[in-house]
C-alpha cells in the first residue's frame, strides 16, 4: 500500500475515534465520509458495514474508561440497545435493497447530516441560557420503580420511563442502519435534549446502546452479499482505536456546549458537501 494512503487512513481513523469517543456521535458519519470521499469506495453496501465495524470497535475500546470513572448509565444504554435489535435488522434489510446506489445514497446521507446538525445547534441555542452546565461527577443511585429507571448525576435526579429508551432505540437503530451508521447522531440529541443529560455521560451510554444493534446490522449486510475492503478497513481501524483511547480525556476536560457545537459544525460540513456536490 502507498505510504501516503496508509498515513491518511491512520489519521482519518484517529480523528474519527477522537470525535466519537469524545461526543458519542458522528463516528459513522466521519468513517463513511472518509471511505467515500477520501478513499474512493464506490459501493454503498460496502461502506455501510465497514463504517459500522469501525464504530463497533471504537465503542468496545473507549467504554471501559468511562465505566471506571462512573460516567456511563449502563441500564439506559442496555434499554436503548434492546429496543434497537429489531430496528437494526429492518433498517439494514431496507438499505441493502433500496440504497445500494451511490447516486441515491449520497444526497440522502447529506440531507440527514444537515438535519442532524441543525437540530443540535437549535437545541444548544435553546438550552444555553436555561440549563447551567454541570462539572464532571459520578453516575450513582440506579433503581427501577413504577415502570421507570432512576439515577442521579451531580445534584440532579433523573427518571426515565422504560418505554422511552426502548422506543427510541428501535427508531434510531432503524434510521442508523439505513445509512450504515451507529445511531449516536440521534442518540446524543435524544439524551442531551429530551432527557436533559450532560455530555460527560452520554458518549459511553450511547456506545453501550449501539453494540448489539451494530452486530445485527453488520451481520445482515454481510449475509446479503456486502463485501469488505480489508486493505482500507484495517488501517482505518488501527487509527480509530488510537483515537478512541484519547477521546475520553478530552470529554472530561471540554465544556458541554463546545462538544455539542463542534459536533454540529462537523456534521453540517459533511451534509453541505454531499447535498451541493
Amino acid at each position: 500500500m502507498d505510504i501516503a494512503l496508509l498515513a491518511g487512513l491512520l489519521a482519518w481513523g484517529a480523528l474519527t475515534g477522537i470525535v466519537f469517543s469524545t461526543i458519542g456521535a458522528a463516528g459513522g458519519i466521519l468513517a463513511s465520509f472518509g471511505l467515500i470521499s477520501l478513499f474512493g469506495v464506490a459501493d454503498p453496501n460496502a461502506v455501510k458495514p465497514m463504517s459500522q465495524i469501525v464504530i463497533l470497535t471504537m465503542a468496545l475500546v473507549f467504554v471501559p474508561g468511562y465505566f471506571r470513572r462512573h460516567a456511563i448509565v449502563v441500564p439506559l444504554g442496555l434499554l436503548m440497545g434492546a429496543g434497537g435489535l429489531a430496528g437494526a435488522w429492518a433498517g439494514s434489510t431496507l438499505s441493502s435493497l433500496y440504497l445500494a446506489d451511490m447516486r441515491s445514497f449520497r444526497p440522502l446521507f447529506g440531507l440527514l447530516a444537515l438535519a442532524i446538525g441543525a437540530q443540535i445547534l437549535w437545541k444548544l441555542a435553546r438550552r444555553r441560557a436555561a440549563v447551567p452546565e454541570q462539572p464532571p461527577a459520578r453516575v450513582r443511585d440506579h433503581r427501577f420503580s413504577a415502570g421507570a429507571h432512576h439515577f442521579a448525576y451531580g445534584d440532579r435526579q433523573y427518571r426515565i420511563p422504560l418505554w422511552s429508551p426502548l422506543l427510541a432505540g428501535f427508531a434510531i437503530s432503524l434510521v442508523a442502519a439505513l445509512f450504515g451508521l451507529g445511531g449516536g447522531f440521534l442518540l446524543v440529541p435524544y439524551m442531551a435534549s429530551l432527557l436533559a443529560m450532560p455530555m460527560h455521560i452520554i458518549p459511553a451510554t450511547a456506545a453501550v446502546a449501539v453494540l448489539a444493534s451494530l452486530a445485527v446490522s453488520i451481520g445482515n449486510f454481510l449475509a446479503r452479499g456486502a463485501s469488505l475492503d480489508l486493505a482500507l478497513l484495517l488501517p482505518l481501524l488501527a487509527g480509530a482505536i488510537l483515537g478512541a483511547l484519547l477521546g475520553p480525556a478530552l470529554n472530561r476536560r471540554a465544556k458541554d456546549r463546545w462538544l455539542q457545537g463542534g459536533l454540529a459544525l462537523v456534521v453540517i460540513g459533511i451534509g453541505l458537501k454531499y447535498t451541493l456536490s
